[in-house]
């Protein structure tokens, strides 16, 4: 009844909600009317097993659109080859079927046709080797998964991946160009891929692989190609010629010319293959011109042949067709093998042909060796001498050459040649040249050269204005003396320091210099010094002064023609440090403590002082150090001594500083204590410091009332704690300390107040001034554990009382019976609760009773 009511339900549902649609759906045909239905495809082709999905789109007046696909009415007219559910097609055999969408009272039509299940595709040939235009049929044959095959070369569709190299039409593939390519090849669902080659040659092969040609020579070249099936053929009309050198020689199907001399690179190229041969044009063997050197006359003539060997064994001569060159165009000249001495000299010249080149060495009257008369000429003033120039030449004749020469002479002011003859002007010693043919010598003309001059000074000392005269005699190797002071070339190192006119010196200004006098090859050497300090000096060595004092220094300088004078105002005075000490013309002034340098310099000398102001040489404290406690205070003196040995206290003018603020201050000298610990105060003054190390509170050592004890549960024990100063004092420090206990489970400690609170072993520490004391401590130690009896006998389902003992370490001894802890071994036979036993069944027991670090045992019959 119950499973009745339910179907009847849900068929109620079923005919509400299909009313509601065709309710929505009258309401929405009254409101918009359909103008036609779309259906995505209209015919499709499937194999079987295959499905396809339809779509249906409704198009209003309204111009709305609808997704309609499952709302339309399918229908298949052939349900057997091609069934469909909502627009889903399924191909069931081969045959066609007409699929039917109506909507709203629009139709359409799809036309369906299904063919056999390709299962694989293949082809008669795996690849295909075709010669150029010739073509080849293919068979593509289709195998269907009912077992059937089927020849589909015309159903096939084909696709060349390059159509330049090959084309296909119904399995019939041409061969267009030289290349490669692959043909891919569809029918239904499956694909094959076949590869092509046209032309394609596996060797290509010229017939020479170097060729010499005569300038504008032509030969031609075979060049075989060697296919897969290994037929050779002459492929040098079809194939591709290119050279690397156009200018000189290149081929055209297969014929190679040549068109200047030179070596060129012609490729051949065929299909996927190429082959290189090199050609040289008219290439000669050898080289070679009838003379290796020449030698000419100025304006004179001469010849070079040049003759070619070539690889055939001929000779030519080939003088007039090889390009000639001189390596100096201004001593050779050359044409076609034709010389022309132009200058005097040597020169290289080259015939050059093709990439070959010789050369020869051609002398245009050039002498070996150059000789004049005399290496050394001696003369006087005012005298001359003629000197001849001789020049032997390559075979071996001399010629006088001293007018045709080149003469020149380094210094014209002592002599002068022309044509080999010398005049000399002045003292001194000059070289004169020769030149001639590329060749040159040299002869040295000494005029007047004494062996010694000397200075009746060395060394002159004056002051600015004064003036000084030098002889300068000069020493000759026939014994003469004579005064060449007026002779002499007088020059200075310093124009504006000294000057000098003939040997009169004149002072200028301050500073040093040297004059030189110069007679023929000889020097003397003058040292001048015009008011230039010997040396500077300052009244006082060092100055130590106070705040606010002054000094007055004076400044001397000596010179060095021992001359002194007052310099102070003279004198350059600065200070290094203008904040402690300043100077102005020797008067010094001390400004605030601290040192300079003073420096006084005068010319090129410098001297310096230095200068302290209320500097310290040397500080000390009072004290060496400091110890004592918060809450007090103690007070650092400081004692300066300076560079003259005098002290005073400079506590309160000292700087002041404290390593560590958070334990202790200091102001003027009086340390004030903040926390317990190091610290170092240092006291600065006058460039020194000093440092003070101070101990606040610092504990030396911490001791406890005591070392060890023992206590019960519940009682409490008074600990006290001791800290020794670092200077020797003591103090109790039970309140401040930090206290702990190492296991809180068994007690909790408070300004030092212990209270047990469990039994066992544990630790109190005590800590003050960063020192640490441990107190070990043993709460209820037991020396003996024991029951009143260690056997009982009951029956089942009796009990027994049995009393706990426990005796101390200290003697005392506790009845412990409702502390102790109770077990059994053995619940079915005995049970125990606070010493009470109760037997549960027949048999024996073990009792166990454990307190502190203590246990015993109580064994128990039971009996029915």
């Amino acid at each position: 009844m119950k499973r009745f009511s339910q179907s009847k339900w849900l068929l109620t549902v079923i005919i509400f909600v299909l009313a509601s649609q065709a309710i929505l759906a009258g309401s929405a045909f009254a409101a918009d009317a359909i103008s036609k239905l779309v259906l995505n495809k209209n015919e499709l082709s499937l194999q079987v097993g295959d499905t396809a999905n339809l779509s249906a789109t409704a198009i209003y007046v309204s111009g709305t659109t609808e997704n309609a696909t499952v709302k339309t009415d399918w229908n298949s007219g052939s349900a057997d080859v091609a069934s469909v559910y909502a627009g889903v097609i399924t191909a069931k055999k081969e045959g066609k079927a007409v699929i039917t969408a109506t909507y709203l009272g629009q139709t359409e039509v799809v036309t369906v046709t299904v063919s056999k299940k390709v299962k694989s595709l293949t082809t008669d040939k795996q690849s295909l080797d075709l010669r150029l235009n010739a073509t080849d049929q293919v068979t593509i044959t289709a195998y269907y998964e009912d077992g059937t095959s089927e020849n589909v070369t015309s159903k096939a569709d084909y696709t060349v991946d390059a159509s330049s190299i090959a084309t296909v039409t119904n399995g019939l593939v041409k061969g267009q160009n030289p290349g490669s390519a692959t043909i891919t090849v569809t029918y239904m669902n499956q694909s094959l891929a076949l590869d092509v080659d046209v032309e394609v040659v596996r060797r290509l092969d010229a017939e020479k692989s170097s060729v010499s040609l005569l300038l504008k020579g032509t030969t031609s070249v075979k060049l075989m190609a060697t296919y897969p099936d290994g037929s050779v053929d002459d492929v040098s009309s079809k194939a591709v010629w290119t050279t690397d050198q156009p200018t000189i020689a290149d081929a055209l199907k297969g014929t190679i010319t040549g068109y200047s001399v030179g070596k060129a690179t012609l490729t051949a190229s065929y299909g996927t293959k190429s082959t290189t041969i090199v050609v040289d044009v008219d290439s000669t063997l050898k080289l070679e011109l009838d003379k290796q050197s020449i030698l000419l006359k100025k304006n004179g003539t001469g010849s070079l042949k040049l003759t070619a060997t070539y690889a055939n064994g001929t000779t030519a001569d080939i003088s007039d067709r090889a390009t000639w060159t001189s390596s100096k165009e201004d001593i050779v000249q050359v044409t076609k093998g034709q010389l022309n001495g132009i200058g005097i000299g040597e020169a290289t010249v080259s015939a050059k042909y093709g990439d070959k080149v010789v050369t020869a060495n051609v002398d245009v009257e050039v002498p070996r060796r150059l000789v004049v008369d005399t290496d050394l000429v001696t003369l006087k003033t005012g005298d001359s001498q003629q000197l001849v120039l001789r020049a032997t030449y390559a075979d071996g004749t001399t010629s006088n050459v001293s007018d045709s020469a080149a003469w020149s002479v380094d210094d014209e002011d002592i002599a002068f040649v022309s044509k080999g003859n010398i005049t000399t002007y002045k003292a001194g010693i000059a070289k004169v040249t020769a030149t001639y043919g590329g060749k040159s010598t040299v002869t040295q003309v000494e005029v007047d050269v004494p062996t010694l001059i000397k200075a009746s000074q060395k060394i002159v000392n004056m002051q600015i204005g004064d003036s000084a005269n030098i002889t300068v005699t000069a020493s000759f190797k026939d014994g003469r003396q004579v005064d060449v002071t007026d002779k002499a070339d007088w020059t200075t190192s310093g124009e504006d320091i000294a000057e000098v006119r003939s040997g009169a010196i004149t002072g200028i200004d301050t500073g040093a210099a040297t004059l030189t006098a110069t007679y023929g090859t000889r020097k003397a050497v003058i040292q001048v010094s015009v008011g230039v300090l010997k040396s500077l000096t300052i009244s006082s060595e060092k100055l130590v002064l106070k705040k606010g004092a002054s000094a007055t220094l004076t400044a001397e300088a000596i010179y060095t023609d021992d001359t002194k004078k007052d310099v102070t105002t003279d004198v350059i005075w600065t200070s290094s440090n203008l904040k402690s000490v300043t100077v102005n013309q020797g008067v010094v002034k001390a400004i605030a403590a601290g040192e300079s340098t003073l420096t006084a310099q005068l010319d090129n000398k410098t001297v310096t002082i230095p200068v302290q102001v209320d500097m310290a040489s040397d500080l000390t404290a009072n004290v060496t150090s400091l110890t004592f406690d918060l809450n007090e205070t103690r007070l650092i003196q400081i004692t300066a001594t300076d560079a003259n040995e005098a002290s005073r206290l400079v506590t309160t003018e000292a700087d002041w500083k404290s390593s560590n603020t958070s334990i202790a201050t200091v102001s003027k000298g009086l340390v004030t204590p903040v926390a317990r610990g190091k610290v170092t105060i240092t006291a600065t003054y006058g460039g020194k410091s000093i440092s003070i190390p101070v101990e606040i509170g610092v504990i030396d050592s911490l001791t406890a009332s005591k070392s060890y004890f023992v206590t019960k549960s519940g009682v409490q024990t008074q600990l006290k704690l001791t800290a020794t100063l670092a200077d020797g004092t003591s103090k109790d420090v039970t309140d401040s300390a930090v206290w702990k206990v190492m296991s809180y489970k068994l007690g909790t400690v408070e300004k030092g107040l212990f209270t047990a609170t469990a039994s066992g072993k544990t630790t109190i520490t005590g800590s003050f001034g960063g020192k640490t004391i441990a107190i070990p401590v043993e709460i209820d130690a037991l020396k003996y554990l024991k029951t009143d009896v260690v056997k009982v006998t009951l029956k089942e389902g009796a009990t027994a009382n049995v009393a706990a003992l426990a005796t101390y370490t200290d003697g005392s001894e506790e009845d412990v019976t409702k502390p102790s802890l109770w077990t059994t071994s053995n619940i079915m036979i005995a049970d125990v609760k606070d010493g009470i036993i109760k037997a549960t069944g027949k048999g024996t027991a073990r009792i166990s009773v454990t307190f502190g670090s203590m246990r015993t045992t109580v064994q128990v019959t039971v009996t029915k």
